[in-house]
Formats: structure tokens, C-alpha cells, sequence
């Protein structure tokens, strides 16, 4: 136990006297922590530009421009005749999107026939196509509520008793998880845990890597035991940051927070654990520190689909699906999403845990085992 005790000592010390590592392991988690929060804190884009291609220029038209302007989604920037006008706005991008308005819209309105109206939006940006529809069907509905009455003198008999005798189907919205239906709120949650093993791995590949170590006293020790007491040193140090990470950001930027302290720490210690086993592996395989930061860059992005919320892992193919359950990061970011945007409970990431503990207990075999190749026993120094 004492020779444990040693370890972490020295880890720490060796932490806390590499100037690199401290700036990582503080601003980078501190720092990203509050960056991602603070570029996404408006959370629901409002007021996005738009153009109107008015070819009808009736009253009805000008009733439905000023119904899609006063939503809180677009404000339309521009109204014009001039389809190639608008068009060249979009490419330019000083509009997200414009509709348009087709000549006929009156005259088929009131023969209560359907107008057709065209959106044109780029979906590369799925926010701003979005924005625009709303604003739309928003309009369209109160043109509809304004010319019932008038539509109603148009209709036969026949017609007329069925709308009567019929019965109403009212269709209500009710938005689960994401109440605000805002970006960050989709977005940030599963960041912070990937944020989280991705420090992780930069601030053990620089901190196994560096020369600072050298000077540490000579404690001999077996393997397995050694590399457990490693990795307890850094699971101390990130249980920290996760609680900044999943308790005290969510809180502070009011980013859903359903879960309990209890379930969140009973998800990170197979997490961590996992993560620290599997960068220690990273480590132990390489002796430059740059190595694994070429596997971050790397896996960046992907782990962003891997992790099953940007993108249905039931979409992916299998050799891709495969990475799902084989980096700590992937199923421990959809179990957090699970517990704390979606109220699940620990019944409901048995999967996710049983997948972590396994990778944990996995990981901690290879990283002993290359340790032993290397030498029976360990001596620091």
C-alpha cells in the first residue's frame, strides 16, 4: 500500500512540476469547458436573413411576408421580383434562404384549390433550412385561419357537409429531451465527454513522456501493480474535471442536468478507468509523446459519429460500428446523453456499463502485460 501511496505521490509531483501538462490538464479542460458552452450559449439561431421572391403581389402575399417576418426564426431582408436576384443573395450568403411566391397564389386560394409555394434553402446548413420552414408553416397556418371563411363560399355542398360532419384531428408538438430545440443543447453534452478523453490522452502521453520523471526516487514494484497505481493517480485528478465537466457546466449554462450525482460518478469510474488504461497502452507502445496526438487528430471527428448521437450507429457499416465498442469514449458518451439529456436510469446503460467494464478490465490486462515483457518488476526513477 505504501509503495501505492508512492506512485500517485510521484505522479502528482510529476504533474504538477511539467509546465506543458499543467497548461493542458487546466486550460485545455477548463478552458474547452467554457469555450463550447460560451460559442453555442444562444443556443437557437434567430433572425436568420431571408429573401422573398413576391410574384403574386397581392394582399394575401403581403400578409403572409409579414406573418414570416414577425417570427422570431427569419427576418426577411428582402423583397423582390427577381428570382436570379435572390438566388445570387443565397450563393453570396447574405441570406440563409428565400421563398417563393408564385403569381397564382390568390386566384388558386380562392377557388380553394392549393397554392404552392417553393423554399429554397441550402441544406448545408441544416439549422438555417429548418429556421426557414417553421417561419413558413408558421405564416401558413394563420393565412389558412384568415381565409377559412372566405374559402368556405367556394366549396360544393357535398364538401361542405363532410368539413362539418367531420371530426377535427388536432396534432400537437411535444418536444422530448430537447425542450428548447436548440443546438447546444444537442451538441454540448456529448462534447464534454469527449473533451474529457481527449485531454486525458494528451496529458498522459506528454506527462509518461517526459523527462521530469527521471528525477523521482527508485520504488520496485510488480507490474500490474504499478500500472493500477498509475492509472488511480490520474482517475483522481479527472474526477475532478468530470464533475466540473458533467455536474457544474450543465448547471451553470443551463444545459439539461436530469441525472443524479449518484449515476453520473457510477458511469465515469468504468469510464475513466477505461480511458486512462487504454492511453497508458498508447504510452507504453510509443516513446515520443506525438504519437498519440496523431491518433487524436485523427479520431477527432469520428469519435463525434462513433459515438451513436450525431449519427444512428444502425446506419454504420459493421467495420465502423466495431470502433463503437472498442474506444472508452463511444458508449460512455451515449450512456451520459442517455442519463443526463434523456432522465434514463442505470438499467438503462447496462449495455454501455457492461461494454466500459469490459474495455477497463481488457485494457488493464495489455497495459500489465506489456509492462511485464519490459521487466518483471518496475522501478521508477
Amino acid at each position: 500500500m505504501k509503495k501505492v501511496i508512492t506512485v500517485i505521490y510521484d505522479e502528482f509531483k510529476s504533474i504538477g512540476t511539467n509546465i506543458p501538462v499543467l497548461i493542458v490538464l487546466i486550460l485545455g479542460n477548463v478552458g474547452y469547458g467554457f469555450l463550447y458552452n460560451l460559442l453555442y450559449n444562444t443556443n437557437v439561431y434567430r433572425n436568420a436573413p431571408i429573401a422573398v421572391v413576391d410574384m403574386s403581389q397581392s394582399d394575401i402575399s403581403r400578409h403572409l411576408i409579414d406573418y414570416i417576418d414577425a417570427t422570431q426564426q427569419v427576418e426577411v431582408s428582402l423583397k423582390t421580383q427577381n428570382y436570379d436576384e435572390a438566388r445570387q443573395m443565397l450563393i453570396e450568403r447574405k441570406i440563409v434562404g428565400f421563398l417563393y411566391i408564385p403569381s397564382e397564389l390568390k386566384e388558386q386560394l380562392m377557388r380553394g384549390n392549393q397554392a404552392k409555394c417553393i423554399i429554397y434553402g441550402s441544406t448545408l446548413s441544416f439549422l438555417d433550412y429548418l429556421n426557414i420552414s417553421e417561419a413558413v408553416n408558421y405564416a401558413t397556418l394563420e393565412i389558412n385561419s384568415e381565409l377559412l371563411p372566405e374559402m368556405l363560399k367556394t366549396i360544393n355542398m357535398i364538401d361542405l357537409m363532410f368539413l362539418v360532419n367531420g371530426k377535427a384531428v388536432n396534432i400537437v408538438a411535444e418536444p422530448l429531451y430537447n425542450n428548447s430545440e436548440g443546438y447546444g443543447t444537442y451538441l454540448i453534452p456529448p462534447v464534454l465527454m469527449l473533451i474529457i478523453f481527449q485531454t486525458m490522452m494528451i496529458v498522459i502521453s506528454m506527462n509518461e513522456t517526459s523527462l521530469v520523471k527521471r528525477s523521482f526516487r527508485h520504488v520496485s514494484m510488480p507490474p500490474y501493480i504499478y500500472v493500477f497505481a498509475k492509472a488511480l493517480s490520474y482517475f483522481l485528478i479527472y474526477l475532478i474535471f468530470s464533475i466540473f465537466f458533467l455536474i457544474f457546466i450543465p448547471l451553470l449554462f443551463d444545459l439539461p442536468h436530469l441525472s443524479n450525482f449518484l449515476n453520473i460518478i457510477t458511469l465515469m469510474i468504468p469510464y475513466l478507468f477505461a480511458n486512462i488504461f487504454f492511453c497508458l497502452i498508447f504510452t507504453l507502445l510509443f516513446k515520443d509523446a506525438d504519437s498519440p496526438l496523431f491518433f487524436i487528430v485523427f479520431m477527432s471527428v469520428p469519435l463525434v459519429f462513433l459515438s451513436g448521437i450525431s449519427y444512428p450507429l444502425e446506419l454504420m457499416p459493421w467495420h465502423w460500428r466495431m470502433f463503437h465498442y472498442i474506444i472508452p469514449a463511444a458508449p460512455a458518451t451515449m450512456a451520459f446523453v442517455k442519463l443526463n439529456c434523456m432522465g434514463a436510469d442505470m438499467n438503462n446503460i447496462t449495455s454501455e456499463m457492461i461494454n466500459l467494464w469490459l474495455q477497463c478490465i481488457g485494457y488493464y490486462i495489455i497495459a500489465a502485460t506489456i509492462r511485464v515483457k519490459k521487466g518483471k518488476r518496475v522501478i521508477l526513477s
